[in-house]
C-alpha cells in the first residue's frame, strides 16, 4: 500500500446474487482499486460460493464465518493477508451476519468489522430478530477492548436518527446501533465529510431513499479520512439494488 493512501475500503451489499450475477459481479470487483471489500447480503449459495473461489484462486485473502448457514451473512476479501478477530465469536446470534479481521498495515494495525443487520417487516418474528441481533452487537462493541484503530461497516439496515426524510416506522431501537457507535467515540466517515448531503445506498420502488449502509472509523482516524462516497454505478448497472460505498484512508 502507498504511503499517501494506507488503505481503502469497498463496502457493498450484493443481494444474494446468482451464480450468473454472481459472476458479473467478481468481475466488476476484481478490477476494482479497494484494498478490501466488505460484502454483505451473502449466503452458501451457489453464487456467494462462486465469489469466495473466484477471489480465494486469484490470491485473496477471504474471511466469512459459516457458507453451510441458512441464514444472510458478510464476506471480507482483502488484497492483503490478515488475522482472525475475535470479535465476530463474541456474536453467539446469527453469528454468519459478524466477520472481523485484523489487518497489519506498515504503520498499525487496523480491525474491520464487517456487519449485516436483519431487515424486518411487520411480523413479530423479524422485529424480534433485528432487535435482539442489535442489542448483541452494541453489548459487544461495548465490552470488547477494541483496538485503537478500526472500522465498522456494512449494511445496518438502520438509519441515522436525523436521517432525510424522516420515515415513521423507524423505531428507536433500530437507532441504537448507530448512537451506541457515536457514543464508543467512532465517526460516521460519510456524515464527518458531508455534513449537510442526503444521499442513500437503496432505494424504494416509490422513489424513497435510504441510507442503510455506513462505514464508521475510529476517533483518532478522523484527520486520516481522505474520501468517504457512495458509488452508486453497481445499483445503475443492475449488479445490486444497492449502491457501494468507498472509503479512503491517507
Amino acid at each position: 500500500m502507498a504511503d499517501k493512501q494506507f488503505l481503502s475500503i469497498f463496502c457493498w451489499n450484493i443481494g444474494n446474487p446468482s451464480l450468473e450475477r454472481a459472476k458479473k459481479q467478481a468481475d466488476w470487483l476484481s478490477n476494482r482499486s479497494e484494498d478490501v471489500f466488505v460484502l454483505t447480503e451473502t449466503k452458501g449459495s451457489e453464487g456467494c460460493r462462486y465469489i469466495k473461489d473466484f477471489f480465494e484462486k486469484n490470491r485473496y485473502s477471504v474471511a466469512v464465518q459459516d457458507m453451510d448457514s441458512k441464514d444472510y451473512g458478510t464476506m471480507i476479501i482483502s488484497k492483503n493477508s490478515f488475522e482472525k478477530n475475535e470479535f465476530s465469536d463474541l456474536i453467539d446470534f446469527l453469528p454468519s451476519r459478524v466477520v472481523a479481521i485484523n489487518l497489519k498495515l506498515v504503520k498499525r494495525k487496523m480491525e474491520i468489522i464487517g456487519l449485516y443487520v436483519p431487515s424486518r417487516n411487520i411480523e413479530i418474528d423479524k422485529v424480534k430478530r433485528k432487535k435482539t441481533f442489535i442489542e448483541k452487537i452494541s453489548k459487544a462493541v461495548k465490552n470488547k477492548n477494541l483496538s485503537d484503530f478500526r472500522i465498522v461497516c456494512g449494511d445496518f439496515n438502520i438509519l441515522e436518527p436525523n436521517h432525510f426524510p424522516h420515515y415513521s416506522f423507524f423505531q428507536d431501537w433500530e437507532y441504537k446501533l448507530y448512537t451506541d457507535l457515536v457514543r464508543l467515540d467512532m465517526i460516521d466517515a460519510f456524515r464527518f465529510l458531508s455534513p449537510e448531503k442526503n444521499e442513500y445506498s437503496w432505494v424504494g420502488r416509490t422513489g424513497d431513499g435510504y441510507r442503510y449502509d455506513h462505514i464508521f472509523v475510529s476517533n483518532n482516524l478522523s484527520n486520516s479520512i481522505k474520501k468517504c462516497f457512495y458509488d452508486h454505478s453497481p445499483r445503475e448497472m443492475r449488479l445490486s439494488d444497492h449502491s457501494g460505498m468507498v472509503l479512503e484512508l491517507c
